[in-house]
Order: C-alpha cells, then sequence, then structure tokens
C-alpha cells in the first residue's frame, strides 16, 4: 500500500500523501459516466470492452477496457494508436474519459486475384470488405466504405470469395490465406488471393429423406430452387432448407432436425444431394407468457398472438404473431421467443416495451402557411391499455379551424369486429398569394359526423361499411361570373362509404417490409344534395436492406389513386386537388394543384379534379446520431389530375408537378413529427409553393 502512495505522489509533483490519497476514486465506487473521445461509434465500443454505467469502478477493470480498446483499433487497420485514460472523482462517482489517438490506418493501392478464369475480378472484389475504394466510397449509402484495410475482415473475405465460387458451382474452388504487402512509408497494402477454380457442379438429384405426416416431398422439390440439371448455387440450398424449416414446423415439429447429405462424383462433376428430417414429436403450446407491458393489457395482446395454449405449434404463426404486435402501434419492440418446456411442450413468451402512443399539443404560433394560430390536440392510440383509439383537436387560425372528435375501438370485445365514429367542424380558408396568378381565395366549412362498422377477415384484411353526413358551406369568394352559381352554393351530403384494407406490413410507424393497399367507395345521393360515386385506391411497399448491404436503409412506394363520377351534383369542395403533405407532391401549397376556371372578369377559381394519380418515391436512413427515433428521408413526388366532369375549364387535360425534397422524420415525445424541404421541378407560371411544411401526428 506504501509503495503506491509513493508512486502516486511523485505523478502528482510532489502532492502529500494524505492529498493524493483523497483524490483517488475509490475502488467499487460506481462508474457515473463514461466518455470515448477520438473515435466513433461510441456506444457500440462500449458494448464490446465491457464498460457500463453504474457499474463499480476499479483499476483493473479500466486497464482491460483499455487494452481490448487498443485491440479494436488494431483489428481496423489501425497503426501506432494510443489510449489515454482520464478518470476523475465525482460526487455521485467516478467519471471515465478515453481520449483515443487511431493513428495511421492501412489504405488499400489493390486487391489481386492469382488463377481466376471462370469468375472476373470485378465480381470477385465486390463481395470483399478490404477492397480498393473509389471516389463514392466516402458517401454513405451510394458508397461502399472501401478503400481502409480491416485486418479482421481478411480470414472472412477468404471465405467470401469461397462463397462467390460455390454460388456458381464450383465446389472444388480453392483460396489461398490472403498475401498482404504494405509499405511503411505510405501505409498502403496490396492484397493478393491465389486461386485454383476446379469446374462448376451440377445437380444430379434432389431427395428427401424421412416420411413427415402432411408434408409431400415431390411438391416441395418440385417448388424449390434446387432443381435437378441445374448449376448448384449454394444459395437455393441454404432457401431449401429455412423453407423445409418452415413448413415442417408449419406443421407442429418445432424441433426438428433437418440435415443436408451430399455425395459428389468428381469424374461427372454431379451433386447428389439429400436433406434427411428427423421430425421428433409434435409440440403443442403450454403456455403464452406476457412480459414488458407496464400499459398495455394482457387480454389486449392476447387478441393478437395467433396460438394459444392447446395449439399446435406454427412456425409462421410464431413469426406473424410478432408482426401482428408491431402493426398496432403500442409498441416500440417486440420480441417472441419460444421457450422449451419438454419434448411435446413449449411457452411462448411475449416481450414488449411500451411506445409513447399519446400525444399531447397546443399553443399560440405562427405558421407559413396559416399564419396566426392557436390550438390544442389531444390524441391516444391505446386508451388506458384497452387498444381503444380516441382523438380531440380544437385548433383555430387565419385560414382554418378544426373541432373533431373520434373514437375507433378496433377489435370490440376482443372480437374480430371494429365500430369507429367521429364528429367534426371544420373550415379551411384557401389563399393565394402568387402575385403572377389571379386565382380568386376561397373557404369551405364542414359540419359533420360519421360511423363506421369493420370487421377483420384472415390476417391481413379489413373490411367496414359506413355513414357520413356533412353540411358544407362555400363561401368568402368573388361570385363568378359566367360560371354555373350552383357549384359555390351551401349543399348537404349524405353518404354511404365501404372500404377493403390489406396491410402485411411489420411495423406501424417504421415499417420495413411488406405492402398496404385500401381501397375506399362512396356513394352520395342518400338525400341530401350532393349525388356522385367516389373510388380511392392507396397503396404502398415497403422493402429495408438491413440484411443485404449491414445498413438500415428502407425504400418506399407509395401511391394514390382516385376517380369520381357524376350522379347529377358533384360539388366542388367535393373534388380533388393536390399539394402539399396531405395531398400530395410535396413543395406546392396545399389545394393548389387543380384545374381552374377563368370568369369574363378575368377572375381565375380553383375548380378541382375528379381523376388524380400521385405516387412517390422514398429512401429513408437513421439519424441515431443526433437522437434515437429519429430518419431522414429523401423523396420524389409525382402527381397529376383533371376533371372531365365539368365544362368551359382552362385546363382540358391533365396537369402534371414533381418535386424532390427531404423530410426529417421524428417518433418525438409528443409524437410523430415531420419537417418537409421541398422543391418543386416542373413549377408553371402561377404556382402556388411551399417549400417547407411542419406536420405533427400520424404515420410517416
Amino acid at each position: 500500500m506504501v509503495k503506491k502512495v509513493v508512486s502516486a505522489a511523485i505523478l502528482t509533483g510532489g502532492l502529500s500523501v494524505g492529498a493524493v490519497a483523497a483524490s483517488l476514486p475509490k475502488i467499487h465506487a460506481p462508474i457515473a459516466d463514461i466518455e470515448i473521445d477520438g473515435i466513433g461509434n461510441a456506444d457500440k465500443i462500449l458494448e464490446f470492452i465491457g464498460l457500463k454505467k453504474g457499474q463499480p469502478y476499479s483499476p483493473a477493470k479500466i486497464r482491460r477496457a483499455k487494452a481490448k480498446l487498443l485491440k479494436v483499433l488494431e483489428a481496423q487497420g489501425y497503426k501506432g494508436s494510443t489510449v489515454k485514460v482520464d478518470v476523475k472523482k465525482e460526487s455521485d462517482g467516478v467519471d471515465v474519459t478515453f481520449d483515443v489517438d487511431k493513428g495511421e490506418q492501412t489504405k488499400i493501392e489493390a486487391v489481386r486475384f492469382v488463377g481466376n478464369k471462370q469468375v472476373s475480378d470485378e465480381d470477385l472484389e465486390k463481395t470483399l470488405v478490404n477492397k480498393k475504394g473509389s471516389w463514392l466510397s466516402w458517401v454513405p449509402i451510394i458508397g461502399d466504405g472501401a478503400g481502409k484495410m480491416v485486418p479482421a475482415q481478411l480470414p472472412l473475405d477468404q471465405m467470401r470469395i469461397r462463397e462467390a465460387y460455390l454460388e456458381r458451382g464450383y465446389l472444388d474452388a480453392k483460396v489461398s490465406k490472403p498475401k498482404v504487402q504494405i509499405d511503411k512509408k505510405t501505409h498502403e497494402a496490396i492484397i493478393t488471393y491465389t486461386i485454383h477454380e476446379g469446374k462448376p457442379y451440377k445437380v444430379a438429384s434432389v431427395k428427401i429423406l424421412g416420411k413427415v405426416p402432411g408434408f409431400d416431398p415431390k411438391a416441395f422439390i418440385a417448388q424449390e430452387h434446387l432443381k435437378p440439371g441445374e448449376t448448384f448455387d449454394v444459395r437455393k440450398l441454404r432457401k431449401d432448407l429455412r423453407d423445409l424449416h418452415v413448413q415442417i414446423g408449419d406443421l407442429g415439429y418445432a424441433y426438428a432436425q433437418i440435415r443436408p447429405g451430399f455425395r459428389k462424383d468428381s469424374r461427372k462433376h454431379t451433386l447428389s444431394v439429400a436433406y434427411r428430417i428427423d421430425t421428433g414429436k409434435k409440440v403443442y403450446i403450454n403456455d403464452v407468457i406476457i412480459t414488458g407491458n407496464t400499459k398495455t393489457l394482457d387480454h389486449v395482446i392476447r387478441r393478437y398472438v395467433l396460438l394459444s395454449p392447446g395449439d399446435p405449434f406454427r412456425y409462421t404463426d410464431l413469426q406473424e404473431t410478432k408482426k401482428e404486435l408491431q402493426r398496432t402501434g403500442f409498441f416500440d419492440k417486440v420480441v417472441v421467443k419460444p421457450q422449451r418446456v419438454s419434448a411435446t411442450k413449449m411457452n411462448l413468451v411475449i416481450q414488449v416495451d411500451e411506445a409513447q402512443t399519446g400525444m399531447i399539443s397546443g399553443g399560440i404560433g405562427y405558421g407559413s402557411y396559416d399564419g396566426f394560430m392557436i390550438d390544442g390536440k389531444v390524441s391516444e392510440k391505446n386508451l388506458f391499455g384497452t387498444g381503444i383509439a380516441g382523438s380531440l383537436s380544437l385548433g383555430y387560425g387565419q385560414k382554418s379551424h378544426d373541432f373533431s372528435l373520434s373514437i375507433t375501438d378496433p377489435r370490440v370485445f376482443d372480437s374480430l369486429y371494429s365500430v369507429s365514429f367521429g364528429v367534426y367542424d371544420q373550415r379551411n380558408k384557401y389563399k393565394y398569394d402568387n402575385a403572377d396568378d389571379n386565382t380568386s381565395d376561397y373557404t369551405v366549412s364542414r359540419r359533420g359526423g360519421w360511423f363506421t362498422i369493420g370487421r377483420k377477415i384472415g390476417l391481413y384484411t379489413h373490411v367496414s361499411v359506413g355513414y357520413n353526413y356533412s353540411d358544407v358551406d362555400y363561401h368568402d369568394y368573388i361570385r363568378p361570373a359566367d360560371i354555373e352559381p350552383r357549384y359555390y352554393e351551401s349543399y348537404k351530403k349524405s353518404s354511404l362509404v365501404g372500404s377493403i384494407t390489406f396491410d402485411n406490413t411489420d411495423d406501424y410507424y417504421v415499417p420495413r417490409e411488406g405492402i398496404y393497399a385500401k381501397l375506399s367507395l362512396e356513394y352520395a345521393g342518400l338525400g341530401g344534395d350532393a349525388e356522385f360515386w367516389r373510388a380511392d385506391g392507396k397503396f404502398a411497399a415497403f422493402y429495408g436492406l438491413q440484411d443485404a448491404i449491414d445498413y438500415d436503409l428502407i425504400l418506399r412506394y407509395k401511391m394514390h389513386v382516385g376517380y369520381m363520377n357524376d350522379d347529377g351534383f358533384t360539388p366542388m369542395a367535393e373534388l380533388y386537388t393536390l399539394g402539399g403533405s396531405r395531398d400530395g407532391v410535396r413543395g406546392f401549397s396545399p389545394g393548389s394543384i387543380a384545374p381552374r376556371y377563368t370568369d369574363s372578369n378575368g377572375h381565375r377559381y380553383i375548380a378541382g379534379g375528379n381523376e388524380i394519380f400521385v405516387n412517390s418515391i422514398e429512401a429513408s436512413i437513421p439519424m441515431d446520431m443526433v437522437t434515437h427515433g429519429m430518419r431522414l428521408t429523401g423523396f420524389v413526388d409525382y402527381g397529376m389530375i383533371r376533371n372531365t366532369i365539368y365544362s368551359d375549364l382552362d385546363d382540358k387535360g391533365w396537369i402534371k408537378r414533381a418535386s424532390v425534397g427531404a423530410q426529417i422524420e421524428w417518433r418525438s415525445p409528443f409524437g410523430p413529427i415531420n419537417l418537409v424541404f421541398a422543391t418543386p421541378i416542373n413549377k408553371k407560371k402561377g404556382d402556388d409553393t411551399a417549400v417547407f411544411e411542419f406536420t405533427m401526428g400520424g404515420k410517416f
């Protein structure tokens, strides 16, 4: 002990023994804070080096963490790395700071392949982590991050080259260990692989050994990828194994063992494949155990669990249960794990992390479109954990006001039936300030209510039918000359509405796979003044690239098609307009893209269209470096609209507009927030644009 104190005194420049002892952190004091300066991905690094806030402090633990950190840097290709550790005693424990100097990282000058004749250098190199960079390598998503050597990946790169040959049927291919030559002055490396290719093999036969009740081996072989006569591809073999596990698992054999066997004929260069199946016993669900739900009631979660106690195990139901729960929007994360009880029994463990499902907003402000406004909104997707959704909006602005109340129970008494109803009193003023145009302003006020009942059919489909009543006032406009005045008069609408929705996406807010499709029909003419029918189709497809490129890039395609047919009287306020986030084609003011009239006095009037087509292509990436739950999305919008009902329109054909831009999507503690920045591509004279939009609530 004395020796340690003396050493500390020397290092501190002659402090007294008592002073040094007082300044040193106590062993087992809690680690209050950890910082790693000079290196990215600090959170992941902390997990690897084994330090967490709250752990008891000890010098030995810090030394081990420092050694592991140096190994991380070495594995990433850095030479001459140093790590300085600063430990400070604080009132609440110990603060630890790692100051990292990464040193020099080896750059890859070239990757060379010797002996490859059937597979090109380009095809081999694109599979590698250690490869020569391009001028785009540094760009996120577009670039591949190549150009810098990662020594820990060299053995895996050797396997990746071997994999490239197995995908092409070269079962005898051999790949040498990489030979690395590094120039000590330039820190540049040349990596060389020597390859013996051999010849490609064809599949001679595919057999399934072992009897499985309810499973047809011939039908499986006819459908799946690995077929006799084709060149062998290891990817198809793996897909066959995955699909076999799913199909056998769907028959209740949760613990089935499937082992592939091979017989290679080196003379004929053929390969016979046999899948041997040992099913074991059928497995049944013993219990469903739900954990983590601090708000959502157990019975609400159970309604979305597709397996119940006593049911035979089904692999697909296990997977779909997770998606069903994620689609509710009640949870940030869902984990569904089988827990073995015996050879014939298993528990299903459902672990959930509750999401922020409510939103409260309000205040006084000034918006680029609405001007001065005061508003308040309360919405909750999961009232008191019952799964019932409700919202109440109160808002007043210079260009709009909104009072609306809605309640939706998606599963009445845990049944497959849904009920929803709402009332509203809304006003929207459309004001056009473009000096190049003479379009007249107007205001539309709506009061009414609606009621809908529906039923879930199957796993992904929901149908509904309902009734809608509204009293609409069209006012604050200059009465046009030479135009049918009836279109601008107040009217009442009484309509029957129906819809069918298909949704197999994997998450409510940020889906990464699946499609959403909805067809809505409305017939107005059950009393009231309006007489028309309307059909709306919406479609969205989502594709996440996490598995393919190891990055959370999500591609999205969204489309809306609408058509209205006049049955006697189609008021202008019922017609479609485009513009803005709500109606499509961001970068243009809401309601500004539409056919117009010009009267004999030169005043122009928004008429709207009865046919629309609008679609968007989006690419979304995470912004976790800013805050959790935030994403950056780039988009291209394209929309078209026309009117075939009204005569004497200025625009006889399709009006087409497009835009590009980006939006920040944030699942904030107050609800989903969108910040939209857009630029019109083909702006025409008289167009009203809005390069920035702010929206709160709803899905992205």
